[in-house]
């Protein structure tokens, strides 16, 4: 099946300004395998058929709840632009996961998107321009592309894949880090996290400022707030997607994977209205900032200091929740370019 590339929308993607509109359709088609006839909007850099032994890393830029596939493509473009000699050798892809009550306009045939939120995985998918309901998580999907970029042989020294998403799109990234499965054993990936709402965490425990330490919320907490630990939050009552794997595994794999978090030292306002205020998300923390913060800690506690070699945090100077100014600025630089030890 063909990926739809024309490299004539790329050359005047390429043009585009920095903000263009977030309701804009991106204009390239991912044809999905694992439901034919369905498509993902997506942008990118360079053409998926064309042979390119340049290109040494893929990197995925998710876009947050603005759904503003033009805006990350253009975020990672700036960002690799920024590092010596990195554009070059990139594959940026930017997809366009539509949850369905943003798709601007009519639906077009065959456009795959979510009838709920597509960050945490959910199989509650359809395709236009009827919406014909199917089950596949914006993960899923993510595996074939990652798959069948890798092995078309057009990419033959690709060593390293990036995924990095900003707000809803490092939820997103942090949950994939957690339980995606695409793998491949002779290339590094790695997972930048940007200002997300909160995190999954992969054990029962939070913080209890009382006791200073991460404990199981009492049995008043759990009445409040039931779903604390459901999926997102937590790894009960897991989505479709991944009910397979074992949470054991899960819990082991995670802290071997290689994460980068951030986050703006000044992504502190706890009257954010993008801020999520469900009760399992306020028992991260109160504001972003410190949501990181608290969950830098947890992983230290649930797993011990050597944590630190695989997951690491960077708070960015002067900058708030701004997805542009974390990922090109020098800790977004490292954490989506630096060599990996």
């Amino acid at each position: 099946m063909k990926f739809g590339l024309l490299l004539a929308f790329v050359f005047v993607f390429s043009l585009l300004p920095l903000g263009a509109s977030a309701l804009e359709t991106a204009p390239l088609r991912y044809d999905v395998s694992a439901q034919p006839g369905a498509f993902v909007p997506y942008a990118a850099n360079h053409s998926f058929t064309e042979p390119n032994r340049r290109i040494t890393r893929i990197l995925f830029s998710i876009h947050g709840r603005g759904f503003d596939a033009f805006q990350y493509y253009k975020n990672a473009e700036q960002a690799a632009s920024r590092a010596p000699d990195v554009l070059g050798q990139t594959l940026i892809v930017a997809p366009q996961f539509y949850e369905q009550k943003v798709i601007p306009g009519a639906i077009p045939d065959g456009l795959l998107f979510w009838r709920t939120s597509p960050f945490r995985g959910s199989v509650r998918s359809a395709i236009g321009p009827d919406v014909k309901v199917i089950s596949l998580s914006a993960y899923a999907v993510i595996d074939e592309w990652l798959g069948r970029l890798v092995d078309s042989g057009n990419f033959p020294n690709v060593r390293e894949i990036v995924l990095v998403g900003h707000s809803a799109g490092g939820q997103l990234v942090q949950r994939y880090a957690m339980v995606g499965k695409y793998q491949h054993d002779e290339i590094q990936f790695r997972y930048v996290v940007s200002a997300p709402s909160s995190y999954a965490y992969p054990s029962p425990e939070r913080y209890n400022v009382a006791k200073r330490t991460f404990v199981v919320p009492d049995a008043t907490t759990i009445e409040r707030c039931p779903r604390y630990d459901h999926w997102g939050y937590g790894l009960e009552e897991p989505y479709r997607y991944f009910a397979d794997i074992d949470s054991q595994a899960i819990v082991e794999s995670y802290s071997k994977k290689r994460v980068f978090y951030l986050v703006g030292e000044k992504d502190a306002d706890h009257n954010d209205e993008s801020l999520s205020k469900v009760c399992g998300a306020m028992l991260q923390g109160a504001h972003r900032l410190q949501r990181m913060l608290v969950f830098q800690s947890f992983l230290e506690f649930k797993y011990g200091k050597p944590i630190s070699q695989f997951h690491k945090f960077e708070v960015v100077p002067k900058v708030g929740h701004y997805g542009f100014g974390t990922m090109t600025s020098p800790a977004g630089l490292r954490a989506l370019f630096a060599p990996l030890r």
